[in-house]
């Protein structure tokens, strides 16, 4: 989950649009010889029904960074998109549709968006995009990470009150 894996959860969740419940992981870390992860391979329930599998870790060469979601009626891959710099495609597939959407690589754009929302919510006396409880679940979701790395198990998140 170092480094980007937990933008890949994030990810899932703001596409699904649902919040995990379950999280069974397998990592190279989480001993005493190796207490942080430096590999990760997660499989996630989420609380509308939906199973997901992240796999995320520095011990990747040459990562792609991508995310496939899988439907009833089609595929979603954003491909190579899981960066710190707006870049990579979009592609949609189905029955009736196949269409890729490619972005150059740009370095600011992810930044200068953030900002904007941000302000824009300041502004507006409305929620970020990304709020403080999306960073609660993000820890939430480590810690069970870690938890089923260390335990062997699968981990039931609580739901968060707030």
């Amino acid at each position: 989950m170092m480094g980007m894996g937990v933008h890949c959860v994030d990810v899932l969740r703001f596409l699904l649009g649902q919040e995990v419940m379950e999280v069974a992981a397998i990592t190279d870390g989480q001993s005493r010889e190796s207490p942080l992860e430096r590999l990760a391979t997660m499989c996630l329930r989420f609380n509308g029904g939906v199973l997901g599998t992240v796999c995320c870790g520095m011990r990747i060469p040459d990562s792609k960074n991508d995310a496939t979601l899988y439907g009833s009626h089609g595929r979603m891959v954003l491909g190579d998109s899981l960066r710190t710099t707006l870049q990579g495609s979009l592609e949609i597939v189905s029955d009736t549709v196949h269409t890729t959407v490619s972005y150059p690589p740009d370095p600011l754009t992810l930044y200068k968006l953030q900002v904007e929302a941000f302000n824009h919510a300041i502004q507006q006396n409305e929620e970020p995009i990304a709020s403080g409880l999306d960073g609660l679940r993000a820890v939430q979701i480590t810690e069970a990470m870690i938890a089923s790395a260390a335990r062997g198990r699968t981990v039931t998140l609580e739901p968060l009150s707030v």
